[in-house]
């Protein structure tokens, strides 16, 4: 692939590039348009594909619109709707695709190596609806299911956990955040890939994000023996005893909070809801 001095540029795997060898599996990015080269076997029975740019104009675009209306009216495809294709269609400044083929940390890279502005809306199978917003390449906020009162860093880390779902980036997309941060994209996913290993080496029994607990009265174990830190998770769960709340609320990251809850659970202060 060679880029002939266009306005934005070619970027290959989030490198930009004026000439380069393609491999499988490298991801392009040209303007707002994402392309992932794969191998696929010649099916002679089938007929041949149409001529190059064929997809842009006629009838083959035409299907194209007619497709949008049939998209699930959820997230990050309830805008896609809006004049825009979906898995990989562009227009109007917008790109979407499923991060099931195009995972978030690479998109992430690919976004923020272009420089591109505006937010990054991401629907999970479940309807749980996040956005991450960026400024010149740089995140500078992130939100789940409209929490802005959670931080930026929070929600931008437990989005990097999701693998499934819908994807929209609008660049005409902003957010005025109480407390911004001002980031790399490279910083925040090294951060993130820690958070994800060290949430792994917590083992099997980490309560889900929709766990729901239930605190038995009287109350046998000693709260004298909780330290500070633990004390202030059992205050949360007393206050609205579901996960997502308490990792919402508490003041440390929702890797500490975690560890807490776990020591409640392990020594009977509270329990999960079956």
């Amino acid at each position: 692939i060679e880029d002939l001095g266009s306005t934005n540029g070619t970027f290959v795997n989030g490198e930009k590039i004026t000439k380069c060898k393609l491999k499988e599996g490298d991801r392009i990015l040209i303007g707002t348009s994402i392309i992932k080269l794969v191998y696929e076997e010649y099916d002679s029975s089938q007929p041949p594909p149409p001529p190059m740019g064929a997809a842009l104009v006629g009838e083959a675009r035409v299907e194209d619109v007619r497709q949008a209306p049939r998209l699930a009216s959820t997230g990050a495809n309830r805008i896609a709707m809006q004049g825009h294709t979906a898995h990989g269609g562009t227009q109007s400044g917008v790109l979407s695709g499923v991060i099931d083929q195009l995972p978030l940390p690479d998109l992430l890279q690919l976004i923020g190596s272009s420089k591109k502005t505006g937010g990054l809306f991401v629907t999970t199978p479940s309807g749980t609806e996040g956005c991450i917003y960026l400024r010149d390449g740089r995140i500078y906020g992130a939100v789940i299911n409209q929490h802005f009162e959670v931080p930026v860093e929070k929600a931008f880390y437990r989005m990097m956990c999701w693998t499934s779902g819908n994807f929209l980036l609008d660049t005409t997309a902003s957010h005025d955040f109480e407390k911004p941060i001002n980031e790399t994209v490279e910083s925040m996913l090294m951060e993130s890939m820690r958070i994800i290993d060290e949430t792994h080496q917590l083992g099997d029994n980490v309560p889900s994000f929709e766990a729901l607990f239930r605190i038995d009265l009287p109350i046998v174990p000693k709260l004298r023996d909780l330290t500070p830190e633990q004390l202030d998770v059992f205050q949360l769960a007393m206050a609205e005893p579901t996960m997502e709340a308490i990792l919402n609320h508490s003041e440390m990251d929702d890797i500490e909070t975690t560890k807490a809850v776990m020591v409640l659970l392990d020594k009977g202060y509270m329990a999960i809801e079956q």
